[in-house]
Order: structure tokens, then C-alpha cells, then sequence
């Protein structure tokens, strides 16, 4: 209580030579300072960006999901007209590293595109559809297909298919940059657009989904689900199971191998494992018994 003169008396001071409206700004001035100095920084949210959250909408009610279990239903030839597919096969962290997100943005911005585009007469209707290789492991391993890529198929009607042999579904695969691509070149893919997957050569191997040889004879998912399987095999194990088999091997090169002595086979009555006993070689003559020749005596 004794101090408080001594404190108050410097502002006694400082009010005799300053205005008072001045003294109260500066003191407003420097509560200002200290408050925004003070005050933590208080982080802003980010929030996406709405126009790929609406793209992303728009894509998931219009395309199609491909799997195992419905791909040969929705891609079979149907009666009234023919299709154009546009299927882009895309992942996650496991099978795409985490470096697809650019061009499933590209792919959601195309899709209201490529509904939009005008279909003339007499031309397929496309038909657009997504596989997540993340989820269906074993149809992307079936088709020995990368990611991110897009497949292009042309599935002909049923009423063109009355002959012997059905006519061939032409596939394009067309491989996709996971840093340039942009929606402009999905778009311009299907024939109703520019036709770019003619750029691209026709894939006639023995993998295709309809025309391969896998498939003709029904052994594309066996193959899918074989090599699924084989993949997900720890690499120890594959390791330790190399390392077997190369042991047994090489075990039995060196018993075939020249200079070994082999062990003679075991006589008829002779125990099981145990080799027959040698017999010393037949001579000229046999001895007499009782010595040798004894001389006669005189």
C-alpha cells in the first residue's frame, strides 16, 4: 500500500504534459498490440474443392461398377444396338502407390462431358464403367492390366451375331499419365468425339476378356484367381520353398555324379539294408588238406 504513490505518481506526470485523448490512444495502441501478439493462431480449415465433389457425384450415378461377378452380364452383346465401352481401371495405395488421384479427378470431370456428346445415327452407345483394381485384385490380374489405364471395348449387337462364329470385340488399351492426363483426353476417346483410341494398336493376345485364348477355352478367372493367389504369397515363403526344391536337386546330381562308389544291392538273404557279404576270388587249384604236397620218403 505504500508503493502506490510511488506508482502513481509517474502518470501524475505524464498526464500534466500529454492531452488526455492522445494518452488514451496510445494506451489503446499498445492493448491492441498486445492482444493480437497474444492471440494463437487459429488454423483454417480447407475444405475440397465443390466442383470435383460434385463431378465425383455426378460420375458415381452414371458409370457403371465393374467386377468379377457382373462383367461378362454388362458387357454382353444385347439385342438392340451395339456398345462402345470406355472402363477406366484405376487404385488405391496397394496397387496404384497412392498416385492415381489426378487422373480419377480427370475422369470425374469427363463424364458429364462424354454424356453430353451427341450420338448420330447409327452409331454405338457408350456406355461408361469403373474397376477398382484396390477392390477386384483377381479381374485386373485376369486381364494383366496396369493402372491407371482405360479399356475401350466394341461389343456388336446380338441381332449381328447370327453366324457360326461370333464376330471379334475389338479392345484398345490406352494407358493413362498420372501427372498430364486431363479431361480433354478422355474425352476425346469414344468415335462420337475424336475416335483417339484408333491411336492406339488393337490387343489380340491371348489375355483379351472375350477373344483370347483363356477365355475361349473358360480358364480366365482360374488364371485370374491362380495368379491372385500366387501374388499373395509372402516372398519368404516363395524363397524358402525355391531353397528346398533347389537342394533336392542338387543332392541328387551329386549322388549321380561319376566317381561315387555305389552300394552293392543286398543279397536274398541278407537283412533289409545291409549289403551283401564279398566272396574272395576262385583260384586254379584247390589246397589239400593237411598242408601242401608232402614229398614221399625213401
Amino acid at each position: 500500500m505504500r508503493l502506490t504513490p510511488l506508482i502513481l505518481l509517474p502518470l501524475l506526470v505524464a498526464a500534466d504534459q500529454a492531452p488526455l485523448p492522445d494518452k488514451a490512444a496510445g494506451w489503446f495502441d499498445k492493448a491492441k498490440a498486445y492482444v493480437s501478439s497474444a492471440a494463437p493462431s487459429i488454423p483454417i480449415p480447407e475444405f475440397p474443392n465443390p466442383l470435383d465433389a460434385g463431378a465425383s457425384k455426378v460420375a458415381a450415378g452414371v458409370v457403371e461398377k465393374i467386377n468379377v461377378r457382373n462383367w461378362q452380364r454388362k458387357l454382353a452383346p444385347k439385342a438392340d444396338t451395339d456398345e462402345e465401352w470406355i472402363i477406366l481401371l484405376t487404385g488405391g495405395n496397394k496397387t496404384c502407390y497412392g498416385k492415381c488421384g489426378p487422373v480419377n479427378t480427370a475422369w470425374n470431370e469427363s463424364v458429364p462431358l462424354l454424356k453430353a456428346l451427341p450420338a448420330p445415327a447409327g452409331s454405338p452407345r457408350l456406355k461408361l464403367g469403373l474397376l477398382d483394381c484396390e477392390k477386384d485384385e483377381v479381374l485386373c490380374t485376369a486381364w494383366a492390366s496396369g493402372v491407371p489405364v482405360i479399356y475401350h471395348f466394341l461389343i456388336p449387337a446380338v441381332a449381328s451375331t447370327a453366324g457360326t462364329t461370333a464376330p471379334p470385340k475389338p479392345l484398345h488399351i490406352i494407358p493413362l499419365n498420372i501427372t498430364t492426363t486431363e479431361a480433354s483426353d478422355i474425352v476425346s476417346l469414344p468415335s462420337t468425339s475424336k475416335s483417339r483410341y484408333l491411336q492406339f494398336d488393337e490387343y489380340t493376345g491371348i489375355l483379351h476378356p472375350f477373344d483370347g485364348t483363356l477365355a475361349k477355352f473358360g480358364l480366365l478367372h482360374p488364371f485370374g484367381y491362380f495368379m491372385w493367389a500366387l501374388g499373395s504369397i509372402p516372398g519368404w515363403v516363395m524363397m524358402l520353398g525355391i531353397s528346398f526344391i533347389s537342394r533336392q536337386i542338387m543332392s541328387r546330381r551329386m549322388m549321380r555324379a561319376p566317381g561315387i562308389p555305389e552300394v552293392p544291392a543286398a543279397g536274398p538273404g541278407a537283412p533289409h539294408g545291409q549289403a551283401a557279404p564279398r566272396t574272395a576270388p576262385a583260384t586254379g587249384s584247390q589246397p589239400k588238406a593237411g598242408g601242401g604236397s608232402a614229398k614221399k620218403r625213401k
